[in-house]
């Protein structure tokens, strides 16, 4: 069994599905936030209630784009890794060269 198996291709592209990912939960969240705006700018106003509803729903809308920021770290990580991997797999066949 190998210790290592590393198709960069796959991890150049899942790199740019989590990219496309993140890009389009942000695209939903801010339709979803237009939503709740306009609902609660209209079609459900209370003294109280509709208040703490806009508040959590803020905090709900902060917190998840701020998580999705993560989906950028990995993505960054899997290019990175793939880009080294490709780089020393590349130094180790150069090492070689003229060995024979």
């Amino acid at each position: 069994m190998p210790n290592l198996n590393v198709t960069y291709q796959e991890m150049d592209d899942a790199s740019g599905r989590l990219r496309n990912g993140r890009v389009d939960i942000e695209a939903q969240l801010v339709a979803l936030k237009k939503m709740v705006d306009a609902l609660v700018a209209g079609g459900y106003v209370t003294d109280q209630s509709s208040v703490q509803f806009q508040g959590f729903y803020d905090r709900f809308n902060t917190g998840v784009t701020s998580t999705l920021a993560g989906l950028d770290g990995m993505a960054d990580y899997l290019k990175k890794a793939a880009d080294v991997f490709r780089t020393a797999d590349a130094q180790l066949a150069s090492s070689l060269r003229g060995q024979d």
